[in-house]
């Protein structure tokens, strides 16, 4: 379906499947407002425009095994084409000649086999490969030492690959790093001869620079089942009518049962998805299947309420976010995959609040947290309440940078099933506050009688009443320096200071909340909407 068609009707739809033929662009996306989850039937992705899916919310799955045995299967026969020249040949006797000499090949037993991408189609056909007697050596940049000894395969680096292999193939997606990896320059460092397949994306192999190579001998061989346009252009007339290459019309899914395969796989991935079972093949976030633990969901909450708090401690924009996590409850929340959900949950409260013009979700937040300047990062050392408080089994800690230098730290915790901020930056003893409602009142004050009352005066002109109260006093001395703890915004030196949150039953009014900002024993005072 070409562009201007899909763009009129996506609207109406929640998932989307394709083939390798259809784009997914950045115009039918913004036009998919219902839109969930885009669905490839097949591997590679490079049809679809996954950094604006992402922004706007969208899954973008892929199929990874449905088509593992076909496309590695079309890889090792035109490794055996390229080896005993069969497509010459064929076309030779169909044309009434009967030229033995001129098509003799080589055997693939004994030779060696650089395989470069050792996912699951690469490993398959390393297996083929060591079937027919070759000698297989694989790089992958994200396989580990013991996946490649699980696989059976000796891990080298990629000049190794390029220096040993008498034949090379390509397995990988194409990527900024894979595009022109097979170029005039890793080329010229391969055996003279070297025969080189793809059945991956079409760009991984300069097209330009492989036609030289054969036109020169150093390449003896090459077959590609893919191109950079499709069918292939003009341009590439030269290289696909060159002797020595073998072309075939991207082929490597083209079976009955691969086709059928991708198609059950993608339907049964989507309908996990919709019914949150499973995020199986989604490629574009990592950290979605820990979102369907029961218990990850109070510490997802407490997330993106921290983040809502940071986002309106102060009007100064916030710049930079780093978190730490400790222990967990029924739920380890110090994993990988937990603390990139939890970080995730975090930008989503700092953005949501302090952009209102925006609507993140669990995708798009930490997309749209970077498009408006906002940087984050886990870091691995546990959180430490100040003041050698630390009773909690589970700790959640954020320090936000802002844009005016300031630094303000908000740690929480579950206790039971709900979440509770037990400290902000040095101000300890909080009393585990309990954010109740959509509206909380903070603001740090002078330490010293009648201070409560006045604001409690004020809020009772306002009508507004008080749901819950904390108050904490600094862990420290207000004139010891620190720099292991973030800098409260507008502390003050000269007075000991308190904090105070208070959840209200509604929304504090402009009136009442600048006649708290003039008081001059009051600082940091912030209005926080949690919903």
């Amino acid at each position: 379906m070409a562009e201007s068609e899909l763009v009129k009707v996506i609207g109406n739809y929640d998932a989307l499947v394709v083939r390798s033929a259809t784009k997914v662009t950045p115009l039918v996306i913004q036009a998919a407002k219902r839109m969930k989850i885009v669905g490839r039937a097949g591997v590679g992705i490079d049809n679809i425009d996954v950094k604006e899916s992402t922004k706007n919310g969208i899954m973008v799955m892929n199929t990874p095994g449905g088509n593992t045995v076909s496309t590695a299967q079309l890889a090792m026969s035109l490794l055996c084409s390229l080896a005993r020249n069969i497509p010459a040949a064929d076309m030779s006797i169909k044309e009434g000649k009967w030229d033995r000499k001129s098509f003799t090949g080589i055997e693939l037993n004994g030779k060696t086999l650089g395989v470069v991408g050792c996912g699951r189609i690469g490993q398959e056909v390393a297996k083929c490969a060591k079937e027919m007697g070759m000698q297989v050596v694989g790089y992958d940049p994200v396989m580990t030492a013991e996946a490649f000894k699980e696989a059976g395969l000796e891990q080298v680096e990629l000049g190794e690959i390029w220096r040993s292999s008498d034949f090379i193939t390509v397995h990988t997606p194409l990527t900024p790093q894979t595009t022109g990896l097979l170029n005039e320059d890793t080329l010229m460092r391969c055996k003279r001869g070297v025969r080189i397949v793809n059945c991956a994306r079409g760009g991984i192999v300069d097209e330009s620079a492989l036609l030289k190579m054969l036109e020169n001998g150093q390449v003896g061989g090459a077959a590609l089942d893919v191109f950079t346009s499709e069918p292939p252009k003009e341009h590439l007339s030269s290289l696909i009518a060159h002797p020595n290459l073998v072309c075939t019309p991207h082929l490597g899914a083209s079976t009955d049962e691969a086709q059928i395969n991708v198609a059950r796989d993608i339907a049964t991935q989507m309908c996990d998805v919709f019914d949150q079972k499973d995020y199986f093949g989604v490629v574009n976030v990592s950290y979605l299947a820990a979102s369907t633990q029961l218990q990850m969901k109070p510490f997802m909450k407490l997330a993106e309420i921290i983040g809502a708090i940071q986002a309106q401690l102060s009007d100064s924009p916030v710049v930079r976010v780093a978190l730490r996590t400790m222990g967990g409850r029924d739920a380890n929340i110090s994993t990988k995959q937990a603390r990139q959900l939890l970080e995730a949950l975090v930008l989503k409260g700092v953005v949501g609040s302090a952009h209102i013009n925006l609507k993140p979700d669990l995708i798009s937040a930490p997309a749209m947290a970077k498009d408006v300047g906002i940087t984050s990062e886990i870091l691995e050392e546990a959180p430490v309440l100040q003041g050698g408080h630390n009773q909690y089994l589970n700790l959640l800690s954020v320090d936000v940078l802002r844009a005016d230098s300031t630094q303000t730290r908000v740690t929480g915790a579950v206790l039971g099933n709900q979440p509770h901020i037990v400290q902000v930056d040095d101000f300890s003893e909080l009393f585990a506050f309990k954010p109740e409602g959509n509206f909380v009142l903070s603001f740090r004050n002078q330490d010293r009688p009648g201070v409560i009352s006045q604001v409690l005066e004020v809020l009772q002109s306002a009508n507004l009443n008080i749901a819950s109260m904390n108050v904490a006093r600094s862990a420290l001395s207000p004139t010891t320096p620190t720099s292991t703890t973030a800098t409260p915004v507008n502390a003050t030196t000269e007075t000991q200071m308190a904090l105070c949150f208070m959840a209200l039953d509604d929304d504090i009014p402009p009136v009442a909340l600048n006649k708290l900002r003039s008081m001059p024993f009051l600082n940091s005072v912030a209005r926080i909407q949690l919903q």
